[in-house]
């Protein structure tokens, strides 16, 4: 792949050769009419000035040597040849250019070229009171304007070529000055690829440049915090496993231990009656009550368990009933709270996993509310609807139908510069990893307003999971 110096320079290069070619042809168009015209203007003017010469010749005997002696003296005059043909001495049937070559005239492929008109011959006779001495013979020599021609066309092409020399080293230093802050990008680039924190660019070099910068920081700061929250969430999941694997053990050991010690108590004593020769009936119905109420006492507790693990009747009732069955177990410890729940619609439809997201946003979201913002209502809303959400590699959003959650209460609200803790981060994790949209916000009227989209997936898309 070529470089962006190297692209440069050809560019450069061959817009300036493309300059020189166009204006070498237009003077190569022009120069045939330029030196048949000139031609024909020095001959013209040439035969003015013998005519006047003669005209001026003293009366004498034989005008020939001064005339011969003048035009010497004027030397060798430049478009034309003059020369005397005396008395008798008849012209030459034809002139060639080839007796006017010199070292000055241009190459022989370039007189072709421009199609070079040949030499003409115009005889003015010497005639003085009636009597004829010979004649002058004028003639053109079109050469010596091809060979202005061929010295302007070579002094452009030789400038235009040490100008388009220069502008292009002069390119390649601006160029190679101006991507100097391009290793640095490329530097941090490689590092934010490595995983590398605290990654910053100092601005520097064009504007452009700059911008890329300025750009690039603002993203690795932006993964310097999501590594960093991440990183936190990951801890607080592990406490929160570590905590519930404890509450689960102490459970079992504190609960489960003393019931699966009465039962095998009691089956020993049951045993142990059996083999009595007339075991007393009073006696086994006590052992039998005791294993029963330690039979229910586990499951009570493994009920508990899986409520705690598994919303309950979530899967079996719907996303609608277990809020209903949270709603009213808060209500009861939470009397101060005047919590209502809207849900218009039939949520009965709705896959497992957006389901058991819903639950948890709204669980989290009413235990911040009970926990944080002192409100004396709230009101949580479930309810389809439309929504613009942007999927993974799509440039453009698009509307989707979505379940929307709305949880608002009349507390004192989230606090402007805020950080988000644990129990947001989970909640925002929950909603991303659907493709859904989170939002916490402070109400005009006051309070807290937290809103979420989750887009509903169609068959294809669950059973694919």
């Amino acid at each position: 792949m070529i470089s962006l110096k190297a692209g440069l320079s050809w560019l450069i290069g061959m817009v300036l050769l493309a300059t020189l070619l166009i204006n070498l042809g237009i003077q190569l168009m022009h120069a045939g009419p330029r030196v048949r015209a000139e031609a024909g203007s020095n001959l013209r003017l040439a035969r003015e000035f013998v005519l006047t010469t003669i005209t001026s010749l003293p009366d004498g005997d034989n005008p020939t040597p001064a005339l011969r002696r003048l035009y010497a003296n004027l030397g060798s005059l430049r478009h034309v040849d003059i020369r005397i043909l005396d008395r008798g001495v008849a012209p030459p049937a034809h002139w060639s250019a080839d007796d006017h070559v010199n070292d000055a005239d241009p190459p022989a492929w370039f007189v072709k070229l421009v199609d070079v008109p040949p030499p003409r011959v115009i005889l003015v006779p010497i005639r003085v009171h009636e009597s004829e001495y010979g004649n002058v013979a004028i003639i053109s020599n079109p050469l010596d304007e091809l060979e202005e021609v061929w010295s302007d066309m070579t002094w452009l092409a030789s400038i235009s070529l040490v100008v388009t020399l220069a502008i292009i080293v002069l390119v390649l230093l601006l160029v190679r000055y101006s991507l100097r802050p391009f290793a640095a990008l490329q530097a941090g680039l490689a590092d934010l690829e490595a995983g590398k924190s605290g990654i910053r660019i100092a601005p520097r070099g064009a504007s452009e440049f700059r911008n890329i910068s300025i750009a690039l920081n603002s993203l690795a700061t932006t993964l310097d915090r999501v590594r960093n929250e991440n990183r936190d969430l990951v801890n607080q999941l592990i406490q929160i496993q570590d905590s519930e694997r404890k509450e689960i053990a102490r459970d079992l050991h504190d609960e489960a231990g003393p019931c699966l010690f009465s039962i095998r108590a009691a089956a020993a004593s049951l045993q142990e009656a059996l083999t009595e020769t007339s075991p007393d009936h009073e006696r086994l119905r006590q052992l039998s009550s005791i294993v029963d109420r330690a039979c229910e006492a586990l499951q009570s507790l493994f009920r508990g368990l899986l409520g705690r693990l598994r919303p309950k009747g979530l899967t079996e009732l719907g996303l609608e009933a277990a809020l209903k069955s949270l709603f009213v177990s808060w209500s009861l410890g939470h009397p101060e709270v005047d919590l209502r729940l809207m849900a218009p619609h039939d949520l009965s439809s709705l896959d497992e996993a957006t389901a058991f997201t819903a639950y948890r946003v709204i669980q989290e979201s009413v235990t911040n509310i009970f926990r944080h913002a002192r409100a004396t209502s709230a009101q949580v809303s479930v309810s389809f609807g439309w929504d613009s959400l942007r999927d993974a590699g799509e440039d453009e959003a698009e509307d989707v139908p979505t379940l929307t959650l709305l949880i608002e209460d009349n507390g004192i609200g989230i606090a402007e510069e805020h950080r988000s803790g644990m129990g947001l981060l989970g909640m925002r994790e929950r909603v991303q990893a659907l493709g859904g949209a989170m939002k916490v916000e402070r109400r005009t009227g006051g309070g807290t307003r937290v809103t979420v989209s989750l887009p509903i997936r169609d068959e294809e898309e669950v059973s694919g999971d």
